[in-house]
């Protein structure tokens, strides 16, 4: 889709849809715009109290230039930010692919409490993130094609205004990356296609170099966790390595893990059939890595940061990893195997290790759709973030208000390490069957990190939706990305 923009209404070319905004008052709605040319047209829907502004309440009237006018509700002015005026244009752009519309203009509301960078970059990034689909395995007859919108006129921004704009599609196309790689068949990202798509970060920016260890580097390194999980697979795993040196006066630097379990039947410990239908998105975290180090480059960002991406299936063969085994990862921890379902938290305790060990940086944030007892506490629509530092959490939260990738914080709660007591080994790789699964995958991971601000957060419910919803038009939502994004992006300017 093209985003261009029109000084004022005057300047505009006609499109399929006119978009005015409102705000939610006490008497009537309140235009943000210069109503004089559309008094006579909106005046019937407010004065019978149809159109009253509400947030996303639409209402169509028909005008001599555009045929159709949508009058679009932002709701209460002190209501209003960032993330509040994505949710509403991201319906406004599902209405238009609905009515099969190829164009629209869009007067940008004036006189707001917010930003004039947080309100453009807040639509730009309703428009690409909803505009997005995945269609590549549809076929569409002769008179038939995908839905989506062409162009789409900003009226009111100027031309300083495009790199806001710009902005905004930089960090949608990173999220629509990580769906993409997310809603593909499994059979095509394999652990070396990820490493491929790797690779090709190296031609953003002079300030990424991407190594990829193999299967015999990765033995070299002592991941025993990696390997087990990948000896029922006939594809080698990969461990990835994105760094990004966008600020090479400082000595601060960040490590971002994400897990890329390229598919996952469960191992020997198999998941019924009804629960691994939607597993090529247990690489959710990994994708949203490098959806993340994408946008961060392509930001030009002034950080320095480190993706981990330790990438596998999780198959069955004669090879297959058991359950009741003790393995030993790189960080010298042995590990008894009381479930293979259980992989993700074992191929992120080698990154942790690799990240703790060899890179010491300042910071880990590490992202897996690790456990099934998140959904079950937080739903789809939030994720469940744990850390051993108020300050990181807390900035991870301030970033998440700002995007709508929404965090509620759980306890490392020590008692619970009991749960992972093992008779033979150092850990067992999960707790009691139904007892706080969440916090014990946590406190699993924790064992792994040394001495340095970590935080974790399990996207195992919004990750993947299992009906399309708001921003996100497809399963594969990308969540991850844009909190990175945003994250990085403050700390860039402290």
């Amino acid at each position: 889709m093209k985003i261009t923009i029109a000084p004022s209404q005057d300047k505009r070319k006609i499109a399929d849809y006119l978009v005015l905004p409102f705000i939610e008052d006490k008497k009537a709605p309140k235009a943000l715009f210069a109503i004089s040319k559309f008094s006579k047209i909106v005046k019937g829907p407010i004065e019978t109290k149809d159109f009253q502004g509400k947030k996303s309440q639409m209402s169509v009237v028909y005008g001599s230039k555009e045929r159709r006018i949508i009058l679009l509700g932002l709701g209460k002015a002190d209501k209003i930010d960032e993330f509040h005026i994505s949710e509403i244009y991201s319906e406004v752009v599902a209405f238009l692919k609905k009515k099969k519309a190829k164009t629209v203009n869009i007067i940008v509301p004036e006189k707001l409490n917010i930003s004039k960078e947080d309100l453009l970059k807040g639509i730009a990034e309703a428009l690409f993130l909803t505009n997005y689909g995945f269609d590549k395995f549809k076929h569409f007859s002769k008179k038939e094609s995908a839905t989506y919108l062409k162009e789409a006129t900003l009226i009111g921004a100027e031309k300083k205004d495009m790199a806001l704009i710009n902005k905004g599609k930089i960090i949608a196309s990173g999220v629509n990356l990580t769906r993409d790689l997310v809603n593909n068949n499994a059979d095509d990202e394999t652990p070396q296609n990820l490493a491929k798509i790797a690779k090709t970060f190296e031609k953003i920016s002079k300030d990424v170099k991407v190594v990829v260890f193999d299967k015999k580097k990765i033995a070299q390194e002592k991941m025993g966790f990696l390997l087990a999980v990948n000896k029922g697979s006939d594809k080698d795993p990969v461990f990835i390595m994105i760094h990004y040196h966008g600020d090479r006066s400082s000595n601060d630097h960040s490590v971002i893990v994400g897990k890329g379990i390229t598919y996952d039947t469960g191992g020997l410990s198999l998941k019924p059939p009804t629960a691994m239908d939607t597993m090529k998105s247990d690489m959710s975290g990994g994708a949203a890595v490098l959806g993340a180090m994408y946008t961060i480059a392509n930001l030009r960002l002034k950080v320095n940061v480190t993706a981990l991406v330790p990438a596998t299936e999780n198959s069955i063969g004669p090879a297959s990893y058991k359950p009741g085994d003790v393995y030993i990862g790189m960080a010298g921890k042995s590990v008894e195997v009381k479930n293979t379902d259980a992989e993700g938290r074992l191929i992120l305790a080698d990154a942790l290790s690799y990240a703790s060990l060899k890179i010491k940086p300042n910071r880990i944030i590490d992202l897996a759709s690790l456990t099934g007892a998140c959904v079950v506490a937080l739903g789809e629509d939030v994720a469940g973030l744990f850390s051993n530092s108020e300050k990181l959490a807390k900035d991870l939260e301030a970033a998440s208000r700002r995007t709508g990738d929404h965090l509620w914080r759980l306890p490392l709660y020590k008692p619970y390490k009991d749960h992972l007591k093992s008779d033979i080994a150092d850990l067992k790789n999960i707790g009691n069957a139904r007892e706080a699964g969440t916090i014990t995958a946590a406190l699993f991971l924790q064992e792994f990190v040394e001495k340095v601000d970590w935080a974790h957060i399990d996207i195992a419910g919004p990750a993947f939706l299992s009906k399309p919803k708001g921003l996100h038009p497809t399963h594969a939502t990308g969540i991850g990305v844009r909190l990175l994004t945003y994250f990085f992006e403050n700390l860039s300017i402290k």
